[in-house]
């Protein structure tokens, strides 16, 4: 009896379709277009059965895990203005451009006035004020109807924006970017400098990149789900 129902086991068992248990195989990555370093590639899941059975049937699946990418551009990254007369002056001088495949971010850190060089004390008035703006077109930004606001120095440090998905910015967003200064006639003649930092974020980056360098992770096989 017990032979009996061990050989009626294993016919039940060697009947069925079988998900065999296994570690994800890399493959060689060919490339129709690009650069074939840019993708990699996994098989997994194998199955497998043995019986008379008439007809057999399986799922074939197919996943592709895409990372979040950027490429931008900005014209220059430093302004110099050379001011004959006292006066207040704007100029957009610079453009930025940026296409990502999804939500990108923007935070300002580290803006401030002009400071005179020769410090605070060797001119009568050391400090010359900075606005900032956007804009693609002059009468974006020009007064006293401009649409975009023009961010003083310091609260352009509090500003987090961001370009959501789009068409728009898969295509490539352009702006220019405006400065605006006021000379008075109490700032002594001489250089007034200032410096910021712009931070660029991609939002929706995979766990499987490696956010400093943009290279897969070393345990790429372990995102094989």
């Amino acid at each position: 009896m017990k032979k009996f129902t061990l050989i009626v086991f294993f016919v039940i068992v060697g009947c069925m379709l079988l998900a065999v248990a296994d570690d994800p195989i890399e493959k060689d990555v060919f490339a129709y277009e690009g650069d074939p370093v840019n993708a990699r590639a996994f098989y997994s899941t194998p199955a497998g059965g043995s019986c008379n059975k008439t007809v057999w049937a399986f799922d074939i699946e197919v996943e592709a895990q895409i990372a979040q990418w950027i490429s931008w551009s900005i014209g220059g990254t430093k302004w110099t203005w050379f001011v004959r007369k006292p006066g207040e002056y704007f100029a957009d001088c610079i453009e930025f451009s940026v296409k990502s495949n999804s939500d990108v971010g923007f935070t300002f850190s580290g803006f401030h006035d002009l400071e005179y060089t020769l410090g605070a004390t060797a001119s009568v008035n050391p400090v010359i004020p900075v606005w900032y703006n956007f804009g693609s077109i002059l009468t974006d930004v020009l007064p006293p109807n401009n649409p975009n606001p023009w961010f003083p120095a310091e609260e352009l440090n509090n500003v987090k924006t961001y370009i959501e998905d789009s068409e728009m910015l898969h295509n490539g967003w352009v702006t220019k970017l405006w400065t605006r200064i006021k000379v008075v006639e109490c700032n002594s003649a001489s250089t007034y400098r200032a410096t910021g930092k712009v931070t660029i974020t991609l939002l929706n980056q995979k766990p499987w990149i490696i956010p400093e360098t943009g290279e897969y992770v070393p345990d790429l096989v372990a995102h094989v789900k």
